[in-house]
């Protein structure tokens, strides 16, 4: 076979070829095809593949007669790229029964007709003619065989480009939330846009979106030898570290209609009667996502959200994240619960898997099944259903259904139905998985359906690099800080821009002839689980505690030394709200100053140094602090920690402001991971 045989084929055929020849399938259309020259792949005498060209073969035009009623006689049928598997061969003399056929990747091209037939070496190849009367006993149905054929064509996915874009539609959108715990989820995370939102919520949504890879400029590369890499972008990680990505851009534009239970009259609790609506709203949404080519995960992503009233009030909320929330049990269900919210990247979840009816598997998680294909407006279809089974079990429900086609890397079509109800709990949920869940999941129940439909795609110019290992990439443990310590009874400060640190702070109240609930703690071999400190006419610590008994409170000191403070307030919380003692869950940490240094090195537009700094230290509204997310000791965290790799405890260091500029309301919140300093993002939410 030459060159032009094998340019004439599709992607899947020359992969399937690659497949029997025990080559890599990787590369675009291009590399397979030399792959399978460089190997010597051709059709000799001596080799195992045979094409025959019909008008090269055959001095007239082949007639099959009539087989069965649907047959028209003496109608001549055209043979298009029908394959033909293991037919046997025989002398001229000899015809055996018709043998069983497998029929690959029918197309619905025309021109230049083949037949393929694979034979054993060494046997004569007089009876070609074997060939055709073992496809006219296949196309005995007539047209309808050829409809038929080209319904159940399957083919492989391929990888997005640099420049692909997909335009969407989407429909019948909902989120439904029930519960004081699940509404306070979604009221927290978006400003004061859902503020009189309380007991249940009801969202309907509908609009436009799209999506694209960006085909970046080399020259964007500062590393000259990865500038090879045309089409990528350099971005940062949560230390800092550019690494070479994939730059993807969703946009929603959408209409929201918003209803559902609201506070009393007084605000005090939410009303078991009153109604809130607030129809014809408007929702725009933008996120940009860096991809990290050799691993393949986000590293960064810019969101904003941009949420008006008829009467056009406005509350906007830009976000900024780098990978995952930093907690990990919260990270092991998030993926879950966000993944259907894009439209799927095919070539990722399910690479070079053949997609054809009847094919199951598992991919990121989720179980799916390949449906019969169909023909939609003229286009062939190929349905896939999906379930994810640890929701299934433990939560309620996760099920997306696709409708894709060849060469699009997103689906034409997708269907979101998820419900999340810890009450929906089956049998089939594991212990491990059910404990993970009981500790990050809200009590209620929430609903999110949705359908995307494509209404245009462009494709990009060249597959996007996935899975390369580029030079300026970092090693491991590059610029990642070491100098973590372990705690004594509270997280380290060793501050240079405060007057009055955190150990001042005990040392003054372990040293005070006033009682104080730290005091009583830390003699007692109990910890601060949470700390925060602010400026309010002097330098406050606000340090949260608790003890071995699981007894807990709080000492609000000020101060300026260690020799010089005053107990401002002190007092317990209830045990139903007490964090629990676990000593042995507290990690290493690096100190509230080397993770304020962190904070204030990023200091562009809108980035934490800017907004938070002010010349060498800190704004006077700023407060910051550090917060242990532990749980109580048991045999069952125990299970975790070892199995999921969870751990017991983790800290964070947060950094907050809030002020006004004009008539806007401005609130800006900074998460870092203490335990290694990674930066976990930052909001920025203004009311209007």
């Amino acid at each position: 076979m030459d060159r032009d045989e094998l340019e004439s084929m599709t992607v899947a055929q020359l992969k399937i070829l690659l497949e029997e020849n025990s080559l890599s399938k990787s590369g675009k259309k291009s590399d397979l095809i030399d792959r399978l020259l460089e190997n010597s792949f051709s059709l000799d005498e001596e080799e195992e593949f045979l094409i025959l060209e019909d008008e090269e073969n055959f001095d007239d035009e082949l007639e099959i007669s009539k087989a069965s009623s649907s047959t028209p006689s003496d109608e001549k049928i055209e043979i298009m790229e029908a394959t033909i598997l293991d037919a046997v061969l025989v002398e001229d003399d000899h015809i055996p029964e018709t043998p069983s056929l497998k029929v690959r990747e029918p197309t619905s091209k025309k021109s230049e007709p083949m037949i393929e037939i694979k034979i054993h070496a060494g046997k004569p190849r007089k009876a070609v003619v074997l060939g055709i009367i073992l496809l006219g006993a296949v196309v005995a149905g007539g047209g309808y065989w050829w409809t038929w054929v080209q319904d159940q064509q399957s083919f492989t996915t391929e990888p997005s480009r640099y420049g692909d874009t997909m335009s969407f539609t989407m429909t019948d959108g909902q989120i439904s939330a029930t519960g004081e715990e699940m509404v306070e989820l979604l009221r927290e995370n978006t400003g004061d846009a859902l503020e009189k939102a309380c007991g249940d919520l009801e969202v309907a949504m509908s609009g436009t979106g799209s999506m694209s890879f960006r085909n970046a400029p080399s020259s964007e590369i500062t590393n000259t030898n990865d500038q090879i890499y045309s089409g990528s972008a350099e971005s940062i990680d949560g230390y800092g570290r550019i690494h070479l990505t994939a730059e993807r851009s969703l946009s929603y534009d959408l209409n929201v209609d918003l209803s559902g239970r609201t506070w009393t009259t007084d605000g005090s609790k939410c009303s078991n009667s009153l109604q809130w609506e607030m129809n014809s709203n408007s929702l725009a949404i933008e996120s940009i996502s860096w991809e990290e080519l050799t691993e393949e995960t986000t590293i960064q992503s810019v969101s904003s959200l941009d949420f008006r009233t008829p009467d056009n009030d406005q509350t906007r909320v830009d976000a900024v994240s780098f990978g995952g929330t930093g907690v990990s049990a919260i990270d092991g269900i998030l993926p879950f619960l966000l993944q259907p919210a894009i439209p799927m990247d095919l070539f990722d979840s399910f690479g070079t898997t053949l997609i054809e009816p009847g094919v199951t598997g598992e991919v990121n998680g989720w179980n799916f099944e390949v449906k019969d294909s169909l023909r939609v407006n003229g286009q062939l279809v190929i349905p896939i259903d999906l379930e994810q089974p640890s929701i299934n079990a433990c939560l309620g429900h996760a099920r997306m259904s696709l409708q894709i086609i060849e060469g699009n890397p997103w689906p034409v079509e997708q269907h979101v139905d998820i419900l999340i109800n810890k009450n929906r709990k089956s049998n089939d949920c594991g212990t491990i998985e059910s404990a993970a869940l009981e500790l990050t999941v809200p009590e209620g129940q929430l609903i999110i359906a949705y359908k995307l439909s494509g209404t245009s795609f462009t494709q990009g110019e060249r597959p996007i690099d996935w899975g390369i290992l580029y030079s300026g990439r970092p090693g491991p443990g590059e610029d990642i800080p070491s100098s973590q310590s372990q705690w004594t009874n509270h997280i380290s400060d060793e501050s240079i821009i405060r007057e009055f640190t955190i150990e001042e702070a005990v040392e003054c109240l372990m040293n005070s002839s006033s009682p104080s609930g730290v005091r009583s703690a830390i003699n007692n071999d109990g910890y601060l689980w949470k700390v925060n400190h602010r400026q309010e006419n002097g330098e406050i610590w606000n340090l949260s505690w608790v003890d071995p008994q699981d007894d807990a409170g709080w000492t609000e000191v000020k101060g300026t030394s260690e020799q010089s403070c005053e107990v401002i307030s002190d007092g317990t919380i209830s045990p139903s709200d007490s964090p629990g003692y676990n000593l042995n869950a507290i990690p290493e940490t690096l100190s509230l100053s080397t993770l304020e240094t962190r904070m204030l090195e990023m200091d562009g537009s809108d980035e934490p140094g800017s907004i938070l700094g002010l010349g060498q230290g800190l704004n006077s509204d700023v407060t910051v602090g550090a917060i242990l997310l532990a749980t109580t000791s048991s045999d069952l965290l125990d299970i975790l920690t070892s199995q999921q790799s969870i751990d017991q405890g983790e800290v964070g260091f947060t950094a907050s402001r809030s002020w006004t500029d004009g008539s806007a309301e401005h609130n800006y919140d900074l998460a870092i991971d203490a335990e290694r300093g990674r930066i976990i993002g930052w909001i920025h939410t203004t009311v209007a």
